[in-house]
């Protein structure tokens, strides 16, 4: 499991730097996850995942980012892998600030077609009133020491249509706000999925490491996933009340406990 999550991880971030960061300095990833991923036997199949997080925001610099994702991923026949992710995010180099956006991408490694936000043709907005679009900065954030800021995150297949619809709430109930068509995928709403979850950090190795998270380790006071829920192929709910998979190194990550963990950890110590 740790092998298949390293691999993922390591791909995912060549796609970022590629795409966003750019430059010449080598980077440094690191990720504070669970994970799921199909039995062979395919007895269990899930497509989608929703999860409630605090969020945060740090002062970074360019070549640093940061946040909490969900990422939604496999690989077609030859193989080449499949993505969508959704979030919170601190990257001053994709958005020119510092602060708290929330975040949405996809790609597809064999034609390498894929943007981030709504910079290219593919996330469709549905109808309706609902204020937060991706790239969206988030305001207010958390404090550790104060009221905590949540947002609701769900990326799931619709079952009709085979398109990856997502859903987003600021302190509330998460609602559909546009989706990802399933023409522009080559695997994803066709074969079974795996899913992850968890903190992500980013830098450039001539840079100090980024907060993950809080910035505060796990147990008191961190960053965290909650109200865990993965959905069925029809849609259906299936509260997380077990432990996953997990992949972490630097920045830790409790185990699931009743549909929650903890991760990050201060910045400038990776």
């Amino acid at each position: 499991m740790e092998k298949v999550f390293s691999g993922y991880a390591l791909f995912f971030v060549l796609f970022l730097t590629g795409s966003t960061i750019g430059g010449c300095f080598p980077t440094v990833e690191e990720l504070a996850v669970h994970g799921w991923i199909p039995p062979d036997d395919g007895s269990t199949e899930y497509y989608g995942l929703e999860a409630t997080m605090d969020v945060y925001g740090f002062n970074l610099e360019h070549g640093q980012q940061t946040g909490g994702f969900i990422w939604i991923y496999n690989s077609d026949e030859t193989p080449a892998a499949n993505v969508i992710h959704a979030g919170w995010n601190v990257d001053p180099e994709s958005y020119n600030d510092s602060q708290t956006h929330f975040t949405t991408s996809w790609f597809v490694e064999e034609s390498k077609k894929g943007c981030l936000d709504m910079r290219c043709p593919g996330f469709q907005r549905t109808g309706g009133s609902h204020p937060f679009v991706p790239g969206q900065v988030i305001n207010p954030v958390s404090s550790t020491s104060r009221r905590k800021q949540y947002i609701n995150v769900r990326v799931s297949k619709d079952q009709n249509s085979g398109d990856w619809e997502i859903y987003f709430g600021f302190d509330g109930k998460a609602k559909i706000i546009g989706y990802y068509p399933r023409s522009l995928f080559t695997s994803l709403s066709n074969k079974p999925v795996n899913i992850v979850f968890g903190g992500f950090a980013f830098w450039k190795e001539h840079k100090p490491s980024p907060p993950m998270g809080s910035g505060i380790a796990p147990p008191k006071n961190a960053a965290s996933f909650s109200n865990l829920k993965f959905f069925d192929a029809a849609g259906n709910a299936h509260p997380i009340d077990h432990d996953l998979a997990h992949v972490s190194d630097c920045y830790p990550v409790t185990d699931v406990r009743d549909g929650m963990f903890s991760y990050g950890g201060p910045g400038n110590v990776c």
